[in-house]
């Protein structure tokens, strides 16, 4: 059995300059190194130490650049624009919606009082937030709002979601969400505070995010990089502002793109395939060429280039110009012959690679080939498994999107309909455990569409039968409100009760 590698003592010269330098010297590698990576022998990794970094250090400085060139692929590449509107389109569809579900045992109220006032909130909240005038801006509903965010997410990492009130003409609430973009939350140009930690616009108090810094947009987009101080919480303890990313690792104070870590492939897989289409294009013109074994034009490189000044002394021979058609005959000078170009394209590895390199990408944001490309090819066994693997990844989004954005806006919303006297719910505003109790909700959105809908219903009656899944639980996966489905089924039994016994009595 071989002896375990046992760590090499620093020497005296390397613990002193941990010492000065606040570094420790059991971090430099050695030849026999536990881990592979890390020794000198190791020809992968010999040259390969990257540097130290917290989670703010390596992302904060290269954002802007990440947004960038995120954006760019965003206008530019058709593959990077199809896979950000493929979770879009998967993650938002035509909206999340809200289902209230107050907790009405820990308010102390009857149920029936408790289900009726979810069905109103309900009713407030949709009336109110599918118009544009939910927006501050006035131009977006909910779903698209929802949808924006998403996007920022994946291209520029993170946005800020505002509370704002304004009285609009038609609006049932002066509850209004303004989106700002994640470029313009950046640290303000005039900060001499040593004691203020302000972190690319997110202003931190022992670690908490307690305000944001905004840009003041204008025509030019920025001005002057002017910014305003927003604070997270208002007076009242309720939060003002919203910063919308996704946190992956510890420390994280700004988002992330979902892009960041297939740019360059994406980048590189556009440049060879708008090569390769180049190549196909110009070999697509059917070129011939007439070589000759006479050297007409000596050693003379200037007359080479120029062929319309003949070296001296030397008369141009004269060729007919023929256009190429049926039957059509070329007469050659003496000493040449045709010669006919060997397209090299189309390239026949080209399909091979791509595939290669997008499900590489696919990888990066853990959806399979098959659903990137919307290119399947395989059994129904295997596309289906490849759609589930997706949902996995489409539901792990949309639950990010309904914590960190959609359930803040109900509860500014529910809380401006309490306010404002549309809504009546008891000590909300005197018992913190109380309000959380009013404004339990449950979200819904459009779900994985069956490739099979017989195989499926089939099996949901089966789960039924055996107690595995109930009504609800399967009207609610496929994205729909249970009690709004019941009223509209017992609504249409009725109407079918009304015909039949009209047609008894004729």
């Amino acid at each position: 059995m071989q002896s375990p590698v046992k760590a090499q003592k620093p020497s005296l010269a390397a613990r002193l300059k941990g010492w000065f330098t606040r570094e420790s010297a059991w971090t430099e590698p050695t030849a026999d190194a536990p881990y592979r990576s890390t020794s000198r022998r190791s020809m992968a990794s010999s040259e390969w130490y990257p540097a130290t970094a917290s989670a703010d250090e390596a992302l904060l400085g290269a954002m802007p650049t990440l947004r960038d060139q995120s954006r760019d692929l965003d206008r530019n590449e058709g593959i990077a624009r199809g896979a950000v509107e493929n979770f879009v389109t998967n993650v938002v569809s035509d909206g999340i919606r809200p289902q209230a579900r107050i907790d009405h045992e820990l308010i102390g109220i009857p149920e029936a009082k408790a289900r009726e006032l979810e069905r109103r909130a309900e009713r407030i909240f949709e009336l109110h937030m599918k118009s544009d005038t939910a927006d501050f801006h006035g131009k977006a509903s909910f779903p698209m709002m929802q949808a924006q965010v998403l996007r920022a997410a994946f291209l520029d990492g993170d946005c800020v979601a505002i509370r704002r009130h304004a009285k609009r003409p038609g609006a049932i609430l002066s509850t209004t969400v303004q989106l700002i973009d994640g470029a313009r939350l950046q640290n303000p140009d005039r900060c001499t505070d040593p004691n203020i930690d302000i972190r690319e616009g997110v202003e931190l108090r022992d670690g908490f995010p307690i305000a944001y810094h905004i840009v003041k947009a204008g025509p030019d987009r920025f001005v002057g990089r002017e910014t305003v101080r927003v604070p997270r919480f208002d007076d009242e303890g309720m939060p003002l502002a919203l910063h919308v990313y996704h946190q992956r690792l510890l420390g994280q104070s700004r988002g992330e793109p979902a892009l960041a870590p297939i740019i360059e492939k994406f980048k590189q897989i556009s440049r060879y395939s708008d090569a390769e289409i180049a190549a196909a294009v110009i070999n697509a013109y059917f070129s011939m060429f007439v070589t000759s074994e006479s050297d007409i034009f000596g050693n003379d490189i200037d007359a080479i280039e120029d062929r319309d000044s003949p070296p001296t002394g030397q008369v141009e021979p004269k060729r007919q110009m023929v256009k190429f058609g049926p039957g059509k005959l070329v007469r050659l000078l003496p000493n040449e012959k045709i010669s006919a170009a060997a397209p090299g394209r189309p390239n026949s590895n080209y399909d091979p690679f791509v595939q290669a390199v997008i499900k590489q990408i696919g990888i990066g944001l853990s959806i399979p080939y098959e659903v990137l490309t919307q290119h399947f090819q395989s059994s129904y066994s295997a596309a289906r498994g490849a759609i589930l693997e997706a949902w996995k990844a489409f539901k792990t989004r949309r639950a990010w999107l309904v914590s960190e954005f959609c359930q803040p806006v109900w509860e500014w919303v529910i809380t401006d309909a309490i306010r404002s006297g549309m809504l009546e719910a008891p000590e909300f505003f005197k018992d913190p455990l109380k309000r959380r109790a009013y404004l339990c909700t449950q979200w819904c959105g459009s779900e994985m569409e069956s490739i099979d809908p017989l195989k499926e219903a089939r099996a949901n009656e089966v789960d039924i039968e055996n107690g595995v899944k109930s009504r609800r639980m399967i009207v609610e996966n496929q994205g729909r409100d249970f009690e709004k489905h019941i009223r509209e089924y017992e609504e249409e039994q009725r109407i079918f009760s009304r015909q039949d016994q009209k047609s008894e009595t004729q």
